[in-house]
């Protein structure tokens, strides 16, 4: 019904500065309230926030290995298509030569179609000096300091060494499949940055006569495996979950 005149005289009463201050202290939230919310706050950030960091690294490194493999797929593609197969390369006919030397005549086949930020060579320099670790935690080797490997900085930041395997050596993860094996490709999907773990960031593949393809030896358990089988799994599953069994 209509305000009387008695009803807008209160109701102008009631929004005067005492009676809103009033109701705002009834309204507010004390200070003990507002550092228990948060307390609460800050509990669930911190046990949600390493799950939704891991999964976003896992997305991250699945994306560059499977980019990789492909890159470095259509690079090969295009050598053979100048040079023939990899197994007919001049570096497969000089096993006099140092592992270094043919590493070098190896990846010249290769390098004019790649993207490069950084060409090292065999230089000990490029590559940080550390040793890389299995994924079941055993110490690998110093790829930094090793004279064997050829050593690129890809345009994305990655690191990729290679190394060859002389054409009648069949003593590959998997020789049953993979013979011959012409050379070994490592890829560190973030550089220098830690952990440089076998099958968490770094990954290795076998250069076969005709094609690059991801080592497939077992990788089911992060604790009873070395990691190298993992570059297998993330591209035939498109995940890491064999960090999480």
């Amino acid at each position: 019904k209509p305000f009387a005149k008695n009803d807008v005289a209160g109701l102008a009463e009631c929004t005067s500065s005492g009676a809103i201050s009033a109701l705002n202290r009834k309204c507010a939230f004390t200070l003990a309230e507002v550092l228990i919310t948060l307390a609460i706050i800050g509990v669930v950030a911190a046990m949600t926030l390493p799950t939704v960091v891991n999964k976003y690294q896992e997305k991250v490194t699945v994306t560059k290995v499977k980019k990789f493999y492909s890159v470095i797929n259509q690079a090969l593609l295009m050598a053979i298509k100048e040079n023939g197969y990899v197994d007919e390369w001049s570096f497969a006919s000089f096993y006099e030569e140092t592992d270094g030397t043919r590493a070098d005549k190896l990846v010249s086949y290769i390098k004019p179609y790649l993207k490069l930020s950084k060409d090292c060579g065999t230089d000990t320099t490029c590559i940080p000096s550390m040793v890389y670790k299995q994924l079941n935690g055993a110490s690998q080797i110093n790829y930094g300091r090793d004279k064997n490997y050829y050593k690129m900085i890809l345009a994305d930041g990655s690191y990729m060494w290679i190394r060859t395997n002389p054409v009648q050596d069949y003593t590959s993860m998997n020789d049953v499949i993979l013979k011959p094996t012409c050379g070994v490709i490592f890829l560190d999907v973030n550089g220098p940055k830690p952990p440089n773990t076998i099958g968490i960031d770094t990954f290795d593949f076998f250069i076969l006569k005709n094609a690059v393809v991801p080592n497939n030896s077992e990788c089911s358990n992060a604790a009873s495996v070395n990691g190298y089988g993992c570059t297998g799994h993330i591209l035939s599953k498109g995940d890491m979950k064999y960090l999480y069994r």
